[in-house]
């Protein structure tokens, strides 16, 4: 087969989006078939996986997305002339053979509050535009699959899970040496309660800040770290923790690299995603899977992955992040039990999960 994969969103620091990707490339070259596939990208990326890799080419495309779609992509379509065309969210107007899209949830349509209107707007038009013209939808839930058919009045038969996985990096590792390294590097010196995600609205971290600063009071020596990029609406969170002084408190180490994430687990006391809707979230399971006791939301798709291996949470009240959080520090217990669970839920994942589902549907399309 000869497949056209958009993925514009490797190399900009998209969160779940990118890792996405990542996986599933990483994925289709570990597949010994001999599909060939042509990435159609906007910024440069590095992918030891396929360096070297005949079935793998390269194709820039422009980085804006009115450009993107209307003109960048169906050139190069009506060049390629693949068998199948895998996108992200929203497809070109036109195009050649089959069309696979990839949509990983719907908080635009529940949540448009949390978006820039225009985006919004954008995504509530071309999202629903898509995933009628698709000849087939991939996501990576459930809860996201059934989302999808009852919002757009979609026969469920048209859509397929495919579960993400934490990648291998995520294991248990001995904390200390994962303690040092991050205070050599990003001046971490204390223990600390850990956040990974887009630092955005949707993720609720106004409420995490106030859960923690509850905690705080009640003598928990423990800083918040927050990893990630900044993101719509990041502004409120900053002006809420210098509202309630915790500016000393609470690190923002940004973005981080790849290598350095599964030591921000390990090194964490806990972890705590109190999202208000996701797709999947593919922090929990990699906090799962580095053996980290971990909390997060009931709703969307977190309990779904989550299952009995974290604390789950309402994400609205924030006494109950609060809660959860106090009491996970205080009982080594409990710490040690949620653990165990969690890294017996995260490996009912398998790791080729999302390729081979991948793979099945290109292969109904052709």
């Amino acid at each position: 087969m000869k497949i056209a994969i958009d993925v514009h969103s490797l190399g900009t620091q998209a969160g779940g989006n990118e890792t996405y990707y990542r996986q599933l490339i990483r994925g289709l070259a570990a597949d010994r078939s001999e599909n060939r596939y042509t990435l159609f990208h906007t910024h440069p990326f590095t992918l030891e996986a396929i360096q070297n890799d005949p079935r793998f080419s390269l194709c820039k495309i422009p980085k804006n997305p009115i450009l993107r779609l209307s003109l960048g992509i169906p050139a190069k379509l009506r060049q390629v002339r693949p068998d199948v065309f895998h996108c992200q969210y929203i497809q070109p107007p036109w195009g050649t053979g089959k069309t696979v899209v990839t949509i990983h949830d719907l908080a635009h349509e529940h949540f448009p509050e949390f978006f820039h209107p225009m985006e919004a707007l954008r995504m509530k038009k071309l999202v629903r535009w898509t995933a009628r013209r698709a000849d087939h939808i991939l996501t990576v839930s459930e809860f996201s699959a059934c989302d999808i058919a009852e919002r757009f009045a979609l026969p469920r038969n048209k859509i397929s899970v495919a579960y993400q996985s934490a990648s291998p990096d995520f294991h248990p590792r001995d904390k200390e040496p994962c303690r040092e390294y991050l205070a050599q590097k990003y001046g971490i010196n204390s223990s600390f309660i850990l956040y990974v995600g887009r630092i955005q609205a949707r993720k609720n971290l106004l409420r995490l800040v106030e859960a923690y600063a509850l905690v705080r009071k009640k003598g928990a020596a423990v800083q918040l770290v927050i990893v990630g990029k900044r993101d719509w609406q990041s502004e409120l969170l900053l002006a809420k923790i210098r509202e309630i002084g915790l500016e000393s408190s609470v690190v923002f180490p940004g973005f981080v690299p790849f290598n350095d994430l599964p030591l921000f687990y390990n090194a964490a006391e806990s972890f705590v995603f109190p999202s208000i809707f996701e797709g999947f979230g593919l922090p929990v399971m990699e906090s799962m899977a580095s053996g980290v006791p971990t909390i997060t939301s009931f709703g969307s798709a977190l309990e779904e992955v989550a299952g009995d291996g974290a604390v789950l949470i309402n994400p609205k009240d924030t006494a109950s992040i609060a809660t959860a959080i106090e009491r996970l520090l205080s009982d080594p217990a409990m710490q040690r039990d949620l653990a165990a669970r969690g890294l017996k839920r995260s490996a009912t994942f398998p790791p080729d999960q999302l390729v081979q589902k991948t793979l099945d549907v290109y292969r109904s399309l052709v």
